[in-house]
């Protein structure tokens, strides 16, 4: 997108995501409307892990996998509403140095498989992504494998056949 510094030049920004509620906060409150969503979201989860070949002896734990992995995303996510402020999240690091700030996540892999070669480029919550890397060096394969097995499925459940629709 344009360079909020440069409107001349165009840099790609890393923002915060990886939850399946839209909200960093559901995964934090704890009043009883919050807690009837994170059941029903638990219900979701497991019907999408199921309709993507988890095993029901499995459902319920890897459910909780991906819950947990998510609620660990959303202690180091940015509040929804501060995520309005794009001057707040305007943050440029130096491509060369990415590789090594964040390098369990592979960032620098990951641009140079985009074919990006701009000298710079955003990360909004950095210290989101330092958790990222401190979870994928800490948390067992298992944990990722359930979680990444739901977004996968989560993100392809719309164009795939009526029961992942109907889920």
């Amino acid at each position: 997108d344009i360079d909020l510094q440069d409107l001349e030049r165009h840099i790609g920004y890393f923002s915060q995501g990886g939850l399946g509620l839209p909200d960093p906060a559901f995964y934090t409150r704890t009043d009883a409307d919050t807690k009837a969503v994170m059941q029903r979201y638990d219900a979701y989860v497991q019907k999408i892990l199921a309709l993507a070949g988890t095993p029901q002896a499995k459902l319920a734990d890897d459910a909780k996998k991906v819950i947990d992995l998510e609620a660990r995303i959303a202690q180091s996510s940015k509040p929804l509403v501060s995520m309005r402020d794009y001057q707040a999240n305007y943050a440029p690091v130096a491509t060369k140095d990415i590789a090594k700030t964040y390098k369990r996540l592979q960032l620098g892999e990951f641009l140079k498989a985009q074919g990006v070669t701009d000298d710079t480029v955003s990360i909004a919550n950095p210290q989101l992504f330092q958790q990222l890397g401190a979870l994928a060096a800490s948390l067992p394969a298992d944990q990722w494998k359930a979680y990444l097995r739901f977004h996968v499925g989560n993100a392809m459940a719309p164009y795939l056949a009526k029961p992942w629709r109907d889920a």
